[in-house]
């Protein structure tokens, strides 16, 4: 016989009464631990929009973590505004940001690229015992130029999204990868 039978506190599934369980938004469960950090992250917005001092927020913290059933954790957020749902992201913004990723990763493979090939230069000018012509400039300079002139005047295919690259779009004569 389990615990629960011992005390006499079997569920009702397990005596046979035919009870419903108990639901699971229901005050008498048991607290988990996703409950406690959603109640303790709107306490966090809280101080922080000022509406808590901070005495108040390390004891509505405390006893958020303390709670053990979901019913413990009702008083402690009852008088705080229910939290507003974040906006969802403009469609301006998120091509700005992924335009600005796109970049940012352009660039980097462009410093690699060019780490490399200015090793590669500098070994082969110490094997030959003197400074060579400084010939990574050409792929290196070629490739930054193309790199300034997409983020200045903007990259044709970032406003393509049907795989099109080139060509007269508008007319429907542009070329695919």
């Amino acid at each position: 016989m389990s615990r629960l039978g011992e005390r006499g506190e079997a569920s009702s599934a397990a005596s046979g009464t035919g009870d419903a369980m108990a639901e699971p938004n229901e005050p008498s469960m048991r607290a988990s631990d996703r409950d406690r950090e959603t109640v303790a992250e709107r306490l966090r917005v809280a101080l922080e929009e000022g509406r808590l001092d901070l005495a108040e927020y390390d004891d509505r913290l405390r006893r958020a973590y303390a709670a053990v059933v979901r019913a413990d954790l009702v008083p402690l957020t009852s008088d705080l505004p229910e939290p507003e749902a974040p906006a969802p992201p403009d469609a301006e913004v998120a091509k700005r940001e992924k335009a600005k990723a796109k970049h940012a990763k352009e660039w980097r493979d462009w410093a690699g690229t060019s780490f490399v090939l200015v090793g590669i230069w500098a070994v082969i000018s110490l094997a030959v015992g003197e400074a060579i012509f400084f010939w990574p400039i050409f792929p290196v300079g070629i490739w930054a130029v193309v790199l300034l002139a997409g983020m200045l005047f903007g990259d044709e295919d970032d406003e393509d999204d049907g795989g099109e690259q080139g060509g007269d779009k508008e007319n429907g004569k542009g070329w695919s990868h």
